[in-house]
């Protein structure tokens, strides 16, 4: 039986800070693809550990996806798989299957003259695993990335895929109450897959936790914010509005050192058995995160409207990025430019940056958008 509280919880809430929160971890990834060679120690530690961007992607999908499907689950009874489906589905594949399909029909000569083909190689896409959402699973059998972009970015949104259905028969099948053993059960579960894989896969070098079982716990922190959120907003609302704002900016404060500093406080050391653990650490500091900017008359907000629009098109930005920058990277090549000082630096940043957001915004704008109006009439309760 449910907690009366759950019963009162709103079917929908529309958090806006996440927007921003979002572009922020596609920032951290942008970073992290510029391919610049400035001797600077302070944009060495904010380019390097770019993937930690990605982990603060799949917290905030836990915490969503959760949110939502448990929300929809304690308003109509149970959840609506076909309109978790329709809407997902809409929102996702129409432009990843735009760009698979543009890595497979542009020709070769094309993608070398543009740079479109990995400057360090790669295998040759395989349409079986691109176009099924399995090109993870590709890489980690290869050991290596496709050497087509924006192929090698894709990896993360095919986990993302896996973890929508997953998620979605989960919260369906399993009684409300029982959901957060199943996210507690996911914690430890993650841990001991990132411990056996080495062991399943001892020569890869390259490509390692590509799918969605190493990443389980990642999910289920967000998740367990997620279920939180559903079931007692006003009471969560209430216990984190209760802590006092020097504690909340030292939380802020903690994971903005963590991001910054990463390669000193979380270093990345491959097979170690801190990395077993690492992950966990991370997804754990961006939900206490999240939770900051959640409850109702928060004294902390992210309000700008240019961050809430570029968190909006961060999908695009996401896939775009690495062309641009990849694209631009070849000119360079082609008339041997390095960019090796601050002023061919920034300019490198504005137009990889600048094309990157007008990109996403016309994809967004004239692409995506007929498709989401789509999916808004198809998933009408």
């Amino acid at each position: 039986m449910l907690a009366p509280s759950a019963t009162r919880s709103p079917a929908k809430l529309h958090f806006h800070s996440l927007e921003a929160l979002r572009f922020f971890a596609f920032f951290k990834v942008f970073l992290l693809h510029l391919p610049l060679a400035i001797p600077s120690p302070v944009l060495s530690y904010l380019k390097r550990g770019g993937g930690i961007g990605v982990q603060f992607f799949f917290v905030l999908s836990g915490f969503l996806i959760t949110y939502l499907l448990v929300a929809d689950k304690l308003t109509r009874g149970q959840v609506d798989i076909r309109r978790f489906f329709i809407r997902r589905s809409l929102r996702i594949w129409p432009l990843f299957y735009a760009m698979v399909g543009l890595a497979f029909l542009l020709p070769d000569a094309w993608a070398d003259r543009w740079g479109l083909h990995m400057v360090g190689g790669g295998y040759v896409p395989d349409w079986r695993f691109s176009f099924t959402f399995l090109e993870n699973y590709k890489m980690l059998l290869a050991d290596n990335s496709p050497r087509t972009t924006p192929l090698p970015v894709f990896w993360s949104l095919c986990i993302e895929e896996h973890f929508y259905l997953v998620w979605m028969l989960l919260v369906f099948l399993l009684p409300v109450r029982r959901l957060p053993w199943f996210l507690l059960a996911c914690l430890p579960l993650a841990c001991l897959f990132r411990y056996l894989e080495p062991l399943a896969l001892p020569t890869n070098t390259q490509v390692e936790t590509n799918d969605l079982l190493t990443h389980l716990d990642v999910f289920a922190v967000g998740g367990l914010l997620g279920y939180w959120v559903a079931t007692d907003y006003p009471g969560f609302s209430a216990r984190v509005n209760s802590w006092p704002l020097p504690l909340r900016y030292g939380i802020m404060s903690v994971v903005l050192v963590a991001v910054l500093f990463q390669v000193d406080v979380l270093p990345y050391v491959p097979r170690s058995l801190f990395n077993v653990f690492r992950p966990l650490l991370i997804a754990t500091l961006f939900s206490a995160l999240i939770a900051l900017f959640l409850p109702a008359h928060s004294a902390i907000r992210l309000k700008s409207r240019v961050l809430a629009y570029l968190g909006t098109i961060s999908y695009g930005l996401y896939v775009f990025h690495i062309v641009v920058i990849h694209v631009a990277f070849q000119y360079c090549l082609l008339y041997h430019i390095t960019l090796d000082t601050w002023g061919k630096g920034t300019v490198m940043f504005l137009v990889t940056f600048g094309g990157s957001v007008v990109l996403s915004s016309l994809s967004f704008h004239y692409f995506e958008q007929p498709f989401l109006r789509l999916r808004d009439r198809l998933a009408r309760p």
